[in-house]
């Protein structure tokens, strides 16, 4: 009899990303509230589109000389997704921590596999359902907000604001929101090809419950193939049973289409 495996939510962590992500919106708000009102804080905006904002994001990302922690909720093209692995890689060459909140569906992409998966651990990177929008905190005191959140018209322009009440707020939540982020588990073995797309059929018929026997003849496999993908799933996934691997799986996004 077959069943079918279903992660049970982790409600901890799960509650504490969701109240980060609450406050970091309630800020983003107060940010976008402040740019329009031109309160007295010092703030530099650009008013270009497209890559040009992305362009000009990235040169004030480099002035970096400690620490870097960046939400970024989409890559949106494959030149956003190239100056965005430039940018990374320029700041870890000179020794600048650089931290990355991504949706989990980000790093999925194959955008980000053919850019900033080339990076590996170089950067490091967390995966948060809570990023909502692009912001930058520099060195812990300034913010560069590009204005582009989701459901509002424009995404023209970007802002630097170096207001230190600002600053210390969004970098504590960005530091809150990591600290509550899991590691992303994608490993290399399902990145694609042929034997990627092996692996990602026997995950699923272990997912389902099949029996050794059963799932090596529906893939057209010997058993003794079929168990050695099994044992390199697990150790990929960094479990010890295939109930631990299937909850891994569907939690990691695995069992999913990948995006283009």
């Amino acid at each position: 009899m077959r069943g079918v495996i279903r992660a049970e939510p982790e409600t901890g962590t799960d509650h504490l990303e969701e109240t980060l992500g609450q406050a970091l919106h309630l800020l983003e708000s107060a940010v976008r509230h402040h740019r329009r009102a031109t309160l007295a804080c010092v703030t530099a905006d650009l008013p270009v589109e497209g890559e040009a904002v992305a362009g000009w994001v990235a040169r004030l990302v480099l002035r970096a000389e400690q620490d870097v922690i960046w939400s970024l909720p989409e890559v949106a093209s494959e030149e956003h997704a190239k100056l965005t692995a430039q940018t990374l890689a320029q700041l870890v060459d000179k020794g600048v921590r650089v931290r990355l909140l991504c949706p989990q569906a980000v790093i999925r992409g194959a955008r980000w596999q053919r850019t900033v998966g080339e990076l590996g651990p170089r950067v490091e990177v967390r995966v948060s359902s809570a990023v909502r929008q692009e912001l930058v905190v520099v060195d812990g005191a300034a913010v560069i907000a590009p204005d582009a959140a989701p459901g509002e018209p424009g995404g023209s322009r970007a802002s630097m604001i170096q207001n230190s009440t600002v600053a210390d707020m969004l970098y504590g939540l960005l530091c809150g929101m990591w600290d509550a982020a899991q590691r992303p588990t994608r490993p290399l073995s399902f990145e694609g090809g042929a034997r990627g797309r092996v692996l990602r059929e026997v995950l699923t018929l272990m997912a389902e419950g099949y029996k050794d026997d059963a799932a090596a003849r529906k893939l057209g496999l010997s058993v003794r193939t079929y168990r050695r993908y099994v044992a390199d799933i697990m150790r990929d996934l960094g479990v010890e049973s295939r109930f631990q691997a299937g909850v891994r799986a569907v939690r990691a996004g695995l069992m999913e289409p990948y995006p283009d």
